[in-house]
């Protein structure tokens, strides 16, 4: 696969000009999809993955974003989107897909309220709808959040977008109360719609798309002044909100006359006129400079409110109530072709109407479009803003919440009640001075919030939708965000427990107190957010993605590299969307791995479970079992590949370089130097070194002689069923020098214990099990680096002794292995086999990741109508970076394992009688022999394989083997062979 991936493009039986080619073809025994055009895995995405790396190469059709960013020393990567798609992000013939994961988006509604400073004026009252982000750079290296144009990275926001807000009070436009108008819904003044002739503020902030950068802050006149793009650090999250306004005043009507409020006008479409910037006060009186509601409800005025303090009469109390839209027919100042969750609702039709999809947009936008107005006119309701476009970061049907958002919320009646009420005696002077109220300090508080968020440890404290369910996976390992499968478009169980993410929602109730931000959003910060909410994992750096620093060097090498399929080319908007959204059994940590997913059935490799609105996206596939089937008996990775010229440095040696190094015959030269993996010996097979290197290097061929051409040192047979050879083969790791992150650079670790990294360079010199603590509140580290979830696991000699035996009782139980894909892959069958791989059931075994298993409050058993019941059980952090898996140790021993042996020693005796039978003479012999490359017929080239996988059809074909290769297959040659002695035998 390296001599492969080495080459400038892929050789033409592993492109297609309309489709992607599949790791593993369909075959009509896989089952009955309903729709078949979907590749198991991705040629074109493995070989764009394993040379993000070199920067010093562009291929056909990329841009600098294609690959990673060297400053000399250390990588780094841009928003990655190709060159050549015109417009959807998902067109991935030429650059691996990479981008920052939303780990929530929530939107706070803030109410602020006060007196104004004149006799008998209105009181004032304002609602606001607040968004917040946070996002997360999953990956090994820095990630800049703008592509190789300078274009940001920017997201929809706006409540319209996907479930409408509509509004009731009992005040509206009256000087008096009257809750018979709580009868009564409108979307002013939540939507940006919503243009009245005299206010331009009374309308939420219409920005229908905001870039997020590393500061921004507004001028005086309202205008946005943007940051640079932010940079988020390897496996940082950070969370982003509006800027704040610089005036500071107890007077309410300089607060309201702010920065933002001078910048509306009635057609204000201004697309990124205040970018989102990095960090969030928190604090509730940001509700001003972006509240809305002037002449909504400041009609009423404190005369009219009778009685004062614990007693104010509940029929005189100011009542504001808000609720999503459940229809489409409710919705009248938002134009309905905005309106996303119109058409991706489930049971949509066009009688029904019915809302309740959650959608949000992400992608690139165009920096030529930013600050340009907009306009609504007709169906046009959203600038071209962005140049790339993720089809949707979420689209997740939760159905319509249940409760109004805001049920009646009542102003506290101590806003008046600090002076006497005036008796029916009072002078008119009397009753001015009474409605005179300097001293009013205006308030604000956050009183609901909504919004989603990727699952976490422990169920939400509070928000959990619907209350009381408990609807964690695990997010490492079949429900993960890093792989994009996050579209739901129904609500049933099913889909709400294999979807990566969940809904939450909290309004006040009945009672005007705020929701408390610490309890929904824990934040000391710009960059220390939490990956999950109360009570849960406090941490805030996860690496939990590759991006190769060069292309490993063994199959499972490969476990980091998105499964995604990658269907390139499609005519329709709902293709790519589908494409998007696809999850359908890909595992968040592929090759390598074996883990059941629990939407299909045990013993299946395919299934169709209608949880997903269409039918096409209910067909799940086990992607991991069918690429490892695909790969580990019929590749290899040799190591011999172009690669860095230094360790973190930008230049390049090219592949025939490695070659020549590799088998060079020249006494002088360091030959091991050529092949990276020093299990593999170079056997030139009687040629001279430089008709080899030719051979190798040839653009479409190459890939195909190189395994004749190397020898394994010390293969492992893993159908042993001795432990000390397990013992003997695994310590044989101990003191094995690994790779780390120092400061974003490969540096060397000088390790005097057994260690594996799930990353060819580690995210860290320590183990977070070992060294950082439990899982749970971490407590920093004593350099003062971000915490993190390291991916780095240190073993011990007990824990890989434990390791030998377990995998000796696998052996048994499940062996012999028939090929390596046998003992890669998990059984199809029910039980405990049928779950997990023979090695990663050992790891499990042997206490290994204790740790996280032996927290019994994360370990779940979901009760949804899965398929695979038995698939779904088990820690929530199962496959999470530090939980050590199978594909981990696969990566260091992957290439000298074999399920057979090919050296043999073989022993003879013979003798010499009389007719009486006596024995005369004996004589005894040794040889050892092992299989060699060639056939024992010459007439069929080393390289014919037996049999062969059509790449189009996928089925498995005969090759033309001639009757003895067929019957004997390969030579066996003699290595040694000598006499014994009789002592010796």
């Amino acid at each position: 696969m390296n001599i492969i991936f080495s080459q400038e493009k892929l050789p033409a039986e592993f492109r297609g000009d309309t489709a992607d080619i599949g790791l593993r073809p369909y075959t009509s025994e896989d089952g009955n999809p309903s729709d078949r055009n979907r590749p198991i895995g991705s040629w074109n995405q493995l070989y764009l993955w394993a040379n993000v790396w070199d920067s010093s190469t562009k291929r056909e059709g990329q841009d600098a974003s294609a690959t990673l960013q060297w400053n000399g020393s250390a990588p780094s990567t841009l928003i990655a989107a190709d060159a050549a798609a015109n417009l959807e992000m998902m067109d991935n013939r030429y650059t691996y897909m990479r981008h920052p994961i939303l780990l929530r988006f929530y939107s706070f509604v803030g109410l602020s309220y006060a007196v104004r400073e004149k006799q008998k004026a209105p009181i004032i009252i304002r609602i606001a709808v607040i968004p917040v982000y946070v996002w997360w750079n999953p990956y090994n290296v820095d990630m800049k959040l703008m592509d190789a144009n300078s274009n940001p990275w920017g997201a929809y926001f706006g409540e319209h977008r996907f479930m409408p807000l509509l509004l009731s009070c009992n005040t509206n436009g009256s000087q008096n109360v009257d809750d018979n108008r709580l009868k009564n819904w409108t979307e002013q003044p939540l939507s940006p719609y919503a243009i009245p002739f005299t206010y331009s503020n009374q309308r939420q902030i219409a920005d229908f798309g905001a870039s997020f950068r590393n500061k921004s802050s507004l001028s005086s006149e309202g205008k946005g002044i943007k940051g640079t793009p932010s940079l988020l650090k390897s496996g940082e999250i950070v969370i982003f909100s509006q800027p704040l306004v610089t005036i500071q005043s107890t007077n309410y009507n300089d607060l309201l006359n702010n920065e933002i409020n001078k910048s509306k006008d009635k057609f204000d479409l201004f697309p990124d006129n205040f970018a989102f910037k990095e960090g969030w006060s928190q604090n509730p009186e940001q509700t001003y400079g972006y509240a809305v509601g002037a002449g909504w409800l400041d009609n009423n005025r404190f005369e009219n409110l009778d009685g004062s303090g614990s007693n104010f009469p509940d029929s005189k109390l100011i009542k504001v109530r808000i609720r999503f839209a459940e229809n489409y027919n409710e919705v009248g100042s938002t134009p309905h072709s905005s309106i996303q969750a119109y058409l991706l609702t489930e049971n949509y039709n066009e009688t029904s109407k019915k809302l309740g999809t959650f959608v949000m947009g992400a992608g690139l936008m165009d920096s030529r479009q930013l600050n340009t107005p907009g306009e609504v006119k007709g169906n046009k309701t959203d600038p071209t803003v962005f140049a790339k476009r993720s089809p949707s970061v979420l689209n997740i049907n939760w159905g319509v919440w249940e409760e109004p958002l805001l049920d009646t919320v009542r102003l506290p009646s101590d806003l008046w009640s600090t002076q006497q009420i005036p008796s029916e005696n009072s002078t008119d002077e009397e009753r001015s001075g009474w409605a005179f109220r300097e001293d009013v300090t205006p308030q604000a508080n956050f009183i609901a919030y909504y919004g989603v968020s990727v699952k976490w440890g422990k169920p939400p404290v509070i928000g959990a939708y619907p209350e009381g369910k408990d609807y964690r996976a695990k997010t490492w390992q079949h429900s993960s965000p890093l792989f994009w499968g996050g579209q739901m478009p129904t609500a049933s169980e099913l889909g709400r427990l294999y979807s990566p993410y969940q809904f939450e929602v909290k309004n006040a109730n009945s009672d005007f107190f705020p929701i408390t931000i610490s309890n929904i959003l824990s934040n000391d910060g710009t960059r220390l957010s939490p990956f999950g909410g109360p009570g849960a994992e406090q941490v805030n750096k996860i690496v939990a993605a590759e991006l190769p620093f060069q292309q490993p060097s063994s199959l499972a090498g490969f476990a980091g590299c998105r499964l995604t399929p990658g269907w390139y080319r499609s005519d329709s908007r709902a293709a790519i969307a589908k494409r998007f959204a696809y999850q359908s059994g890909v595992p968040g940590v592929g090759i390598g791995n074996a883990f059941a997913d629990p939407m299909l059935p045990a013993d299946k490799v395919f299934s169709h479970n209608e949880i997903m609105g269409d039918a096409a996206l209910g067909d799940f596939w086990d992607h991991g079992l069918m690429i490892n089937d695909a790969l580990w008996d019929s590749w290899f990775a040799s190591s011999l590949a172009a690669r860095p010229s230094s360790l973190g440095g930008t230049g390049r040696e090219e592949l025939k370089t490695v070659l020549q190094q590799a088998f060079s015959t020249d006494a002088s030269s360091n030959r091991a130097s050529g092949i990276a993996n020093r299990r593999f010996l170079p056997d030139l097979q009687g040629k001279p070194s430089e008709a080899v290197v030719e051979e190798l290097a040839r653009t479409d061929e190459g890939y195909k002689h190189a395994s004749k051409y190397l020898t394994v040192a010390g293969g492992f047979n893993v159908n042993s069923t001795s432990q000390r050879a397990w013992e003997a083969t695994l310590l044989g790791l101990k003191k094995r020098k690994i790779l780390y992150s120092r400061s974003g650079r490969p540096s060397v670790l000088n390790n005097s214990q057994t260690s594996f990294s799930r990353f060819g360079v580690a995210s860290s010199d320590k183990s977070h099990v070992d060294d950082y603590g439990s899982i749970g509140v971490t407590q920093g580290i004593p350099d003062g680096e971000a915490m993190a979830w390291s991916d780095l696991r240190t073993l011990s000699d007990t824990q890989i002794r434990s390791l030998a035996r377990n995998m000796v009782k696998e052996v048994k139980k499940r062996g012999p292995f028939l090929n390596m894909s046998d003992f890669v892959n998990r059984r199809l069958q029910s039980g405990e086999m049928g779950v997990k791989g023979a090695l990663q059931a050992a790891i499990d075994e042997s206490s290994i990741n204790s740790t996280f298993d032996e927290l019994s409050d994360m370990v779940i058993a979901p009760k949804g109508g899965y398929p695979n019941q038995d698939a779904a059980r088990g820690s929530v952090y199962t496959a999470a970076p530090g939980y050590l898996i199978q594909s981990d140790v696969l990566a260091v021993l992957g290439n000298i394992l074999t399920t057979r042996d090919d050296t043999f020693t073989v022993r003879a005796y013979g003798e010499l009688a009389n007719r009486e039978g006596v024995v005369l003479s004996r004589a005894w012999c040794e040889a050892v022999v092992q299989r060699g490359i060639n056939y024992v017929d010459p007439v069929n080239s080393p390289e014919t394989p037996a049999r062969q996988v059509n790449m189009k059809s996928g089925a498995l074909e005969d090759t033309e083997l001639s009757a003895v290769n067929k019957a004997f297959g390969r030579k066996f040659n003699i290595v040694s062979f000598r006499w014994l002695s009789p002592e010796e035998v």
